[in-house]
């Protein structure tokens, strides 16, 4: 009776690594496509620095299209980050902003009088990104006739970084 308890608790414990394994598999695997469903015309990212201090830094990445396109471009995953697109209809261009949280500067109140700390705003938790990549690498999302669909930018150029100098007050 002894063995029957084990080869139950055995297969009990295999049939639910069994499940927790395929879940795994279907939460982190997203179909890239292997062709991209818009033609791109040069695509690259800059990283850019603010020249106030405090101001931020981070990258901007932008997705020319050489042609018209059915598709929206919504999401770009590059450098670990996800970052929205937006598209400028006048350039035909998406491009995608991102800002590092920690190079910007923050006005917190501190205060014994914890009513006056109620504005001060919660650190934002970035989200690790569905796909694993390589340097240089990004996974665009896009949406076409109603389904999302991904694909992938083998290696996306840099650009020279962009400063964004300080202005005088006047």
């Amino acid at each position: 009776m002894g063995q029957r308890i084990n080869l139950k608790t055995i297969i009990i414990k295999i049939s639910l690594l069994s499940i927790l394994v395929a879940f795994t598999q279907c939460a982190t695997s997203q179909k890239i496509d292997k062709i991209a469903p818009v033609q791109l015309k040069d695509p690259y990212f800059q990283n850019w620095i603010s020249g106030v201090r405090g101001g931020g830094a981070g990258f901007m990445v932008y997705l020319p299209l050489d042609g018209t396109s059915d598709v929206q471009l919504e999401t770009v995953y590059f450098k670990g980050k996800e970052v929205k697109l937006n598209f400028e209809n006048n350039k035909a261009v998406y491009s995608g902003r991102y800002t590092d949280p920690k190079t910007v500067r923050k006005d917190i109140i501190m205060s014994s009088d914890p009513k006056e700390e109620y504005s001060n705003k919660v650190s934002e938790i970035e989200q690790k990104i569905p796909f694993e990549l390589k340097d240089g690498e990004c996974v665009v999302a896009y949406t076409k006739d109603g389904k999302k669909g991904y694909f992938k930018l083998d290696k996306l150029p840099e650009k020279e970084l962009k400063a964004y100098p300080m202005r005088p007050r006047q």
